[in-house]
């Protein structure tokens, strides 16, 4: 903790320095003026006022925001020419040419007024700025287009930074401490695996976002599989006359290398993105662990240490092709598919001692071995959809129709040697293979009707079919022989799952002037049909419906002051791998399901306030309550089983009684100069667990947590680019496991060249590599302590090059499924 203090200070040092090191002119002028209705003539607050090099130009130079009289003040502009540009949702962007002479102090521009926006609305959606951090119903908005310090960087950095979202080095994604959170891109879920998907947001550029929506009490309208909420990723998206094409290069000493290029082709009725990238990381790791086991008499079984070097080589490719065609005015038609087929190879080498009691005798005695493991892995993906809309007014009367494809392969093969020394009786080699094929449809239509001009019904229906294949098989050496190879019975897995769900949903949403109320419902039905070919004894048919209630309440001021507040009850049903009874042996341990699981039921109640200011910036301040009941967990304890002969680890799904968790949030933004952002996120919670242990008494689990991340970013010269970034995040507790703290700083500089046709960066992460994962297991019976240390300093750099009009490369959207309106497609 002392190393943060010292470096919170060095970071604030670091800041005044930044700020004492912006350029200052000897004489520079206020710009000022008001922004009206172009019909009313009413003041438009918090208009944002632009000052840019020129008319094609993306590069902001100086900016303000109207107040709520509509009144603005760009102050310590230079003599120069300019033009001015007023963005505001629902209205025609104002573009003016500026010119400042020499001594001008004070440039009035007197009244500015806006025309409002046709029909087209999501046109100005792309074009208009917003504030960075916005509350709209349910959802909190993180506006990445609106964020200068994070173009640099990827889809996985922008994640950090929105509210509740933390994001591990292995790009496993938590929403406010919570594993269990759908990752969906453009209003729908992605359709990716876990691992292409963790690969896809690392390779998507941040500078191709528009925003990043977090539900975390998502209503009726989603349909949420668990209980960890909604983060929705919202690609860019434009539409203009005339073709953009960009291609860059990004490489870390990692080492990581990842080139790619994006077309774009766009007019009045098509817009056309192809896109295709290669990346490929090598990832280092070393861990070390203690064990101690004991037996349900209190007695030691075994002790022992181990360390481990490992190496992942991974390689993906990632090719995507999405359209939209405009019908006519009020028809529109998009399509989306794409394909990623990637390869992987991992190298392991350990050590482990072990201490071992021999039963019945009761003496210990001394194991030593090495083991190497390695694999290699082929997989390949493809995924398809098309979208269509028809409204039948310009009021909000529109009907949307939805259908999908994806499609995922793996081959892998892996190799396993154990040399004890001096008990070479229990040498083993083992030659394994694995293969697994996937594929699914999915369906969606939703019907929107107002029932007045202030409110309006949504209902819609959708359904999903998943069918999955999987047959995982190792063959041992027999001792004494060279190439006599027999199969492992007891790790042989022959099986094949069927999904299904339908789904259908109402809601119900009325504004009375800034209050805004929605009230839904949902209705789930879930079947699960699980077939282990080589032990139908362990065969899983199940299915479960569900009803899922939401209310949301929100109010916002004229002086924009945001609130709001939402209560949803959520299920989360056991999956068909957590029910069976098979047993899955590894090599020292082994994990089974449990038939007896029950859904987990979540009451969630957030409560939010977030107030805009002129000069300031922003402060937003959530809190939120979560009551669970059978919530399902992990649990590892240790049993002698017969198999291994010996006390050993093994891991079952459990229902762990009652929880309830409790947290609140702040976040800050300050912006000291018109070139200068500061950032505060941080995070308090609290969660309280019972579950009964081996049908022993209640066990209890509090844990009381926090984080904090200050960001910086910072223009110099009006062409280099400061970003740092220091974190930390606390010990935190769950079953019978304490991860201890960890905290880390980055740096960054960015530089654009030739009115931003090429733009080079390069940035530091974990400066000091303090950066490592550290957790111990505090189970009676099984008591443990691990280490894991990698690579975390490293340096990236990158550089990206672009030809074509400038408004065009926001929707040069490396690698996205698409545009806001068009779930999966570029609008």
């Amino acid at each position: 903790m002392n190393k943060v203090k010292y470096l919170t200070i060095n970071i604030m040092a670091f800041i005044l320095m930044v700020a004492a090191a912006m350029p200052l002119s000897a004489q520079t002028c206020n710009v000022q003026g008001t922004v009206l209705d172009g019909v009313t003539k009413a003041p438009l607050f918090y208009t944002r006022i632009s000052l840019m090099e020129n008319d094609s130009s993306v590069n902001e130079l100086y900016m303000s925001f109207t107040g709520a009289d509509g009144k603005f003040t760009v102050e310590k502009v230079p003599a120069g020419d300019y033009v001015l540009k007023a963005n505001l949702v629902g209205y025609e962007m104002l573009s003016l040419p500026l010119h400042i002479d020499e001594g001008e102090t004070v440039k009035d521009l007197g009244e500015l007024r806006m025309p409002h926006q046709g029909k087209n609305l999501k046109e100005v959606t792309v074009s208009s700025s917003k504030p960075v951090y916005l509350m709209e119903g349910e959802k909190t908005l993180y506006n990445v287009a609106e964020d200068p310090s994070i173009q640099t960087g990827t889809a996985a950095d922008a994640l950090q930074n929105a509210p509740g979202v933390e994001v591990d080095v292995e790009g496993n994604i938590t929403l406010r401490g919570v594993s269990s959170v759908e990752i969906w891109l453009n209003g729908k879920p992605s359709h990716l695996n876990e691992e292409s998907l963790k690969e896809f947001i690392k390779q998507l550029p941040a500078n191709s976002l528009e925003r990043i929506e977090v539900i975390t009490n998502p209503s009726a309208r989603y349909s949420a599989k668990s209980d960890g909420g909604i983060i929705n990723i919202v690609t860019t998206s434009n539409i203009k006359k005339n073709s953009f094409v960009s291609f860059g290069f990004h490489g870390s000493s990692r080492p990581s290398v990842g080139p790619w290029v994006s077309y774009v082709w766009a007019n009045e009725k098509w817009s056309l993105n192809l896109y295709a990238g290669m990346w490929y990381s090598l990832w280092k790791n070393k861990s070390e662990s203690t064990a101690l086991r004991l037996t349900n008499e209190m007695d030691t079984a075994n002790y022992g240490y181990a360390n481990q070097n490992s190496k992942n080589h991974n390689m993906s490719f990632n090719l995507n092709f999405n359209g939209t065609y405009t019908i006519d005015s009020m028809n529109t038609l998009s399509f989306w598919l794409g394909a990623y087929p990637g390869f992987g190879k991992s190298e392991a080498e350990a050590f482990t001692s072990r201490h071992e009691r021999i039963f019945p005798q009761g003496f210990f005695e001394r194991f030593d071995y090495t083991t190497l493991n390695n694999s290699r892995s082929t997989n390949a993906g493809a995924y398809m959809g098309v979208w269509y809309e028809h409204d039948f007014n310009e009021k909000g009367h529109k009907i949307e129709a939805n259908i999908g494809g994806s499609f995922h392969y793996n081959d892998g093969s892996s190799f396993f040697d154990r040399d004890y020394t001096p008990q070479d009786y229990l040498d083993k080699k083992r030659d394994g293979l694995s293969k697994s094929v996937s594929y699914g449809f999915d369906a969606g239509l939703d019907y929107t009707i107002p029932y007045h001009e202030n409110g309006e019904i949504s209902v819609g229906v959708s359904g999903e079919y998943g069918n999955s294949t999987s047959l995982t098989r190792y063959d041992t050496l027999v001792r004494g022989t060279e190439s006599l190879y027999v199969t492992d019975s007891l790790r042989f897995y022959d099986a094949n799952t069927r999904e299904g769900d339908f789904d259908a949903y109402v809601t119900i949403e009325h504004r009375f002037g800034g209050f805004t109320i929605k009230g839904g419902l949902r209705s789930q039905y879930i079947h699960y049909d699980l077939n282990i070919h080589n032990s139908p004894a362990d065969n899983v048919v199940k299915g479960y419906w569900s009803l899922y209630p939401s209310l949301h309440l929100s109010y916002r001021t004229k002086s924009m002051h945001n609130f709001k507040l939402s209560y949803t009850r959520r299920v989360r049903n056991p999956s068909a791998s957590q029910l069976t009874t098979y047993r899955n042996y590894s090599e020292d341990s082994f994990s089974v399901g449990n038939p007896d699981l029950l859904p987990t039921y979540t009451h969630s109640v957030d409560a939010g306030w977030t107030k805009f200011f002129q000069k300031f910036g922003s402060v937003g301040i959530s809190a939120y309550y979560r009551n669970t009941k059978d919530q399902i967990s992990s649990l590892q304890d240790v049993v002698f089983d017969p198999v291994f002969g010996r006390v050993v680890t093994f891991s079952q799904q459990i229902n762990a009684g009652l929880s309830h968790n409790a947290g609140a949030e702040l976040n800050v933004t300050w912006r000291p100069q018109s070139f200068m952002s500061i950032r505060l996120y941080a995070n308090i919670y609290y969660s309280y667990s019972q579950f009964k242990f081996r049908d022993e008494q209640i066990q209890t689990v509090k844990n009381l947590g926090y984080s904090l991340r200050v960001n910086l970013w910072s223009k110099l010269w009006k062409m280099l680019e400061v970003h740092a970034s220091l974190s930390y995040r606390s010990k935190s507790k769950s079953l019978f496991t304490t991860t201890r703290p960890s905290y880390s700083f980055d740096f960054g500089l960015r530089a654009d060249f030739f009115k931003r046709k090429l733009s080079v960066h390069v940035s530091v992460n974990d400066l000091f590599n303090w950066n490592a994962q550290r957790s111990d297991s505090n189970n009676p019976y099984y008591i443990t302590t691990n280490t894991s240390k990698y690579v975390s300093r490293y340096i990236s750099a990158g550089i990206t090059l672009r030809f074509g009009k400038m408004e065009l490369e926001s929707k040069a959207s490396q690698g996205s499924q698409g545009g806001e309106g068009a779930p999966g497609g570029v609008e």
